[in-house]
């Protein structure tokens, strides 16, 4: 179902651009996640790769859109992770992409849940 754009759908697109430029330019300045503990880095790798993913997924006009911007997540994660490998002092790795895209699709999974819920309520409300 067609939901009308609004100005906190807006904020919220523009929110996600500016987390995403915010990413790689911190990754030039140096102020980046390789400064927590080994167990905890992944953890947020997948916070911020889901705070981005439920900023683009609410911001985004439709909702049946969980595939194409889980695919966007993983090739952003990739980029961000392959452009980590050209700095010096910094590596790449398997493992931080996964916790990337598995943040991602956990907030996803929770936005088409609630979707879901949301279509259930309203075809229920108009027979």
């Amino acid at each position: 179902m067609y939901k009308k754009f609004s100005c906190w759908r807006m904020f919220s697109l523009s929110f996600a651009l500016c987390l995403m430029a915010i990413l790689f330019m911190a990754e030039l300045q140096g102020w980046t996640a390789h400064r927590v503990a080994a167990p905890w880095d992944k953890l947020v790798h997948a916070s911020v790769y889901g705070l981005l993913s439920g900023l683009l997924g609410w911001g985004m006009v439709t909702y049946h859109r969980f595939w194409r911007l889980l695919v966007l997540m993983a090739i952003l994660g990739m980029a961000h992770e392959g452009f980590q490998s050209y700095l010096p002092g910094r590596t790449s790795s398997v493992w931080d992409w996964s916790a990337d895209v598995g943040g991602s699709l956990m907030v996803l999974f929770l936005l088409a849940l609630a979707k879901r819920k949301e279509d259930d309520v309203e075809r229920r409300y108009y027979r």
